[in-house]
């Protein structure tokens, strides 16, 4: 059984998360990008990579293979992000916008249960 969700990138999180190549190493970007933003209610150990999300960070066991595929959308959307490293207040003009992952099953069986009730309650009321 797989989950969806609704992910919003909202200006607010384009601002939190402008600078973040600019004062970050590159394993410190895939944490504090501006889809990393959007996840860490849903996943707080999150990195973001161009094409995938791991849902548990990549340095630890849990979550060494578990990852979700990033929409096409979200993909231009870090092109675009990335592209404007060099003139951060650009990154201001993104538009927002909102896309769906598909959590895989093998992601929601390595989340405790307490986890996943706490995350689908969440996911409910912020529709």
């Amino acid at each position: 059984m797989s989950l969806q969700f609704k992910i919003k990138i909202t200006k607010e999180i384009i601002d939190q998360s402008k600078n973040c190549s600019m004062e970050s190493d590159v394993y410190e970007m895939g944490k504090n990008c501006a889809i990393a933003f959007a996840l860490h209610d849903i996943f707080p150990e999150v990195y973001v990579t161009n094409f995938y999300i791991f849902p548990f960070g990549n340095d630890n066991n849990k979550g060494k293979n578990l990852k979700i595929e990033l929409p096409v959308i979200a993909q231009q959307f870090i092109k675009l992000f990335d592209g404007f490293c060099l003139t951060p207040n650009l990154r201001l003009l993104l538009p927002e916008f909102e896309f769906t992952i598909d959590v895989p099953e093998k992601v929601v069986n390595a989340i405790n249960i307490d986890e996943i009730k706490e995350l689908i309650n969440r996911h409910q009321f912020a529709q």
